[in-house]
């Protein structure tokens, strides 16, 4: 049986892939009023951050392709849309499978299983509308408010 985390985090997961799929590559360069982050960067957020936070399941997820090249200090995220939808795919169907080995070892980075996914589903929603706002500054179309909050009430 699926804990209503896992449920969440699946629900979470639907979400982050219907905004991806909305993106166009325009989309990608659009920035954050104050110069903040792209919406690039703030995919990389979300489909980086799991992976970072859950350093403990090195095993599982260090094998994950990042969504950056380095140069220098920088981090340079990447545009292609492709390649992020299926790398945040894998991202998040491993971390599923390493939170569940982990809650079996007793290795967890945080508490419990449940408030690892909580909170990288929490970091998601922010960076989500992060990615929202840069898109309407930048004249960009938002995706329907069905995406976000129907899936939730769907459940």
């Amino acid at each position: 049986m699926l804990s209503e985390s896992v449920k969440a985090w699946n629900i979470n997961t639907r979400i982050n892939k219907q905004v991806l799929e909305h993106l166009t590559p325009e989309m990608v360069e659009a920035q954050t009023p104050g110069g903040g982050l792209s919406v690039a960067e703030h995919v990389l957020e979300i489909v980086g951050t799991p992976k970072y936070f859950g350093i403990k399941f090195e095993d599982t997820l260090a094998q994950l392709p990042d969504l950056y090249t380095k140069e220098g200090d920088d981090y340079i995220a990447e545009t292609n849309l492709k390649r992020i939808r299926e790398v945040a795919q894998q991202t998040a169907e491993a971390v599923l499978k390493a939170a569940e080995q982990a809650e079996t070892k007793g290795d967890l980075p945080q508490p419990s299983v449940d408030v690892y996914l909580i909170h990288m589903m929490v970091h998601d929603a922010h960076h989500r509308g992060q990615l929202f706002l840069a898109l309407k500054n930048a004249g960009h179309p938002l995706p329907d408010d069905d995406l976000v909050w129907l899936p939730w009430k769907e459940s």
